[in-house]
């Protein structure tokens, strides 16, 4: 279990972390979805016990998470991760040593899968390989939380399929909470349980992709149709055209009548109308 209560985070005036209240109860698999430097990566890093945060608390199973717990009981991997210049190998072989749960022979699998040279020294590997060999460290780990930041910059298309597909296998080897952020949005939907949407500090929205399926639609038509049909709806947008409106809603859609068309929205129209929206939806 994650707990934030009230989590500020401030470089100098500017607030990156605005009062975040949020808990994430269950193991599963997280997305964190955001624009780039919408916060994603100081909300990991505060977690994980990388830094402190300014006000409020953030606990895992009960523990208080800052910079002096000594063990968090998290495994994090940044993007751009940088280890020892050693052989991938060695590198792992030293996280199975320094950590008596460290599942070897995962590691290894993955490696093999992804034609990982074990001989090859870190600083001699793709972007791509790179980060694959700090997320396979990570999460071969079994921490009870683990976070994974834009794990998949520099993967191909096929590695991509394949990230995704042992995310899943690590996940039901070893359930826990997996949080992975990312700004891509499509490829990760049949990964994951539920979504958190995050803007300049502030979460948006935390709930099931099934409730975005359920309840995100586009309302189209004349304009006294429209409003008569979302008056006591949660809207999140609203475009107008000439005398035609479209409002889009969270919410139980109405039913059609008139002018009205009723459309459901996609994964990535309803982020982009929660973070250009002052409001958000919280769960």
């Amino acid at each position: 279990m994650i707990e934030l209560k009230k989590v500020t985070k401030q470089y100098g005036q500017a607030s990156v972390l605005k009062n975040i209240t949020i808990s994430i109860d269950e193991p599963g698999i997280y997305c964190l979805l955001g624009r780039n430097g919408a916060g994603k990566t100081t909300l990991l890093k505060s977690m994980a016990g990388y830094q402190n945060i300014t006000s409020g608390t953030i606990k895992v199973y009960g523990k208080l998470i800052t910079t002096s717990t000594l063990d968090t009981g998290v495994s994090y991997i940044e993007n751009f991760a940088k280890h020892f210049n050693l052989s991938v190998r060695k590198l792992i072989q030293i996280a199975s040593k320094v950590n008596p749960n460290y599942d070897y022979e995962f590691a290894s699998e993955m490696m093999e899968r992804f034609e990982l040279d074990k001989n090859k020294k870190f600083n001699h590997l793709s972007l791509g390989m790179k980060t694959m060999v700090s997320t396979i460290i990570c999460l071969a780990s079994n921490k009870t939380v683990v976070l994974l930041d834009e794990p998949v910059l520099g993967f191909d298309a096929i590695m991509k399929v394949e990230f995704y597909n042992m995310l899943l296998e690590s996940f039901q080897k070893h359930p826990r909470i997996i949080i992975v952020s990312t700004h891509i949005i499509e490829e990760i939907t049949k990964t994951i349980q539920k979504l958190i949407i995050i803007d300049k500090g502030i979460i948006r929205f935390f709930d099931t992709l099934q409730s975005v399926e359920t309840k995100a639609f586009s309302i189209s038509g004349l304009q006294k149709d429209v409003e008569e049909a979302t008056e006591n709806l949660n809207i999140i947008g609203q475009d107008t055209i000439g005398g035609l409106v479209t409002r889009y809603i969270f919410d139980n859609p109405p039913k059609k009548f008139g002018s009205l068309e009723i459309t459901p929205l996609s994964l990535q129209d309803f982020f982009i109308k929660m973070v250009s929206h002052k409001g958000g939806i919280t769960k």
